[in-house]
């Protein structure tokens, strides 16, 4: 009979840390990557959309107290393995939320070599936390096909609320 084979260990999964303006390059690059996760071509280094994502992570981050960003990989300016965002969103009252808020979860990605380490799960938790500790218990979200099961896992359910788009211009059109 022959022993079986050590097991490999698993590095624990590390905890996330807040964005800081240093990680603006990491974020913009990993919304490229979380676009191509969904089909969609992020286009050059160049694109004018990763200047409006980089103005637009700026404001998060520094301006916005109703915002938080979650990463996990390197110190502040390195590279970073995933991220999430959660915010704060302002509705009229009901029973669900009598005082408006909801909480919103959004961009959260997971580098393609880095996935299936727990870091969405982490990064998730991490943001329902901040959600949790700011009186936020109605939390929404929309999932992509690839983070239905993690999301389904921690808890999330169908919205009884119907989703539908309007676009009013063409994809890709912006705004002027």
């Amino acid at each position: 009979m022959t022993d079986p084979a050590p097991a490999t260990p698993v590095a624990p999964v590390p905890a996330p840390r807040r964005a800081t303006p240093e990680d603006l390059p990491e974020l913009v690059r990993l919304r490229a990557v979380a676009l191509t996760s969904l089909g969609v071509d992020p286009g050059p280094a160049d694109a004018p959309w990763r200047e409006v994502a980089h103005a637009w992570f700026t404001e998060r981050l520094t301006a916005r107290p109703d915002h938080t960003c979650l990463v996990i990989g390197g110190g502040p300016g390195e590279r970073l393995e995933a991220c999430g965002l959660a915010w704060v969103t302002y509705h009229l009252p009901g029973p669900l939320w009598t005082d408006g808020r909801r909480g919103y979860l959004d961009g959260i990605v997971t580098d393609t070599g880095a996935r299936g380490k727990g870091y969405g799960r982490r990064i998730v938790s991490g943001l329902v936390d901040w959600l949790n500790a700011r009186g936020l218990t109605y939390i929404q979200l929309h999932a992509s096909t690839d983070g239905k099961p993690l999301y389904s896992s921690l808890g999330f359910t169908p919205s009884q609320f119907l989703g539908m788009d309007l676009h009013t211009s063409p994809p890709g059109a912006g705004t002027p």
